[in-house]
């Protein structure tokens, strides 16, 4: 289908995916900038998550918040280890499970990093008034919503 073929409603959704995808990728190169150089970003959003989790997260519940296949967290979780900042866990009830689970040097990289990037995160937005933020989160959540029910 061409571009001409497309009505106008079409081309504006399209528009609208291209700006999306458009801010996230700035955001995420001015955020990722913001972390230490032994973290990529998707090494800290499992960190993030396990700092939230202090009991441990499974590789499945990570995956599922993260939106990420167990494939590619097998390789952010091997590579977090080899820095010491996660470990594995055996599940003693269920020797099939497997928890994930800060160390000590990865709590104290959370408590350090966590704190700047949510700064720098407020900084990047700090351009926006409040209703432009809550109108955003209110149409982003409706958008998220949407794709949620047709991925189920």
């Amino acid at each position: 289908m061409s571009q001409q073929a497309l009505t106008p409603s079409e081309r504006s959704r399209v528009g609208l995916w291209i700006r999306l995808a458009r801010c996230y990728n700035l955001a995420f190169r001015e955020l990722r900038s913001g972390l230490r150089e032994e973290c990529t970003m998707p090494q800290f959003d499992v960190l993030a998550q396990l700092e939230r989790s202090p009991e441990g997260l499974t590789f499945s519940a990570i995956s599922e918040k993260l939106l990420v296949t167990a494939g590619n967290l097998t390789g952010i979780v091997d590579r977090l280890e080899k820095q010491g900042l996660a470990r594995r866990e055996t599940n003693p009830n269920d020797r099939r499970q497997t928890f994930i689970k800060l160390t000590d040097k990865g709590r104290e990289y959370c408590d350090k990093v966590i704190p700047q990037h949510t700064h720098d995160i407020a900084q990047l937005l700090g351009g926006l008034s409040d209703n432009t933020v809550q109108n955003l989160r209110t149409d982003l959540d409706r958008l998220a919503t949407l794709l949620d029910e047709k991925n189920q």
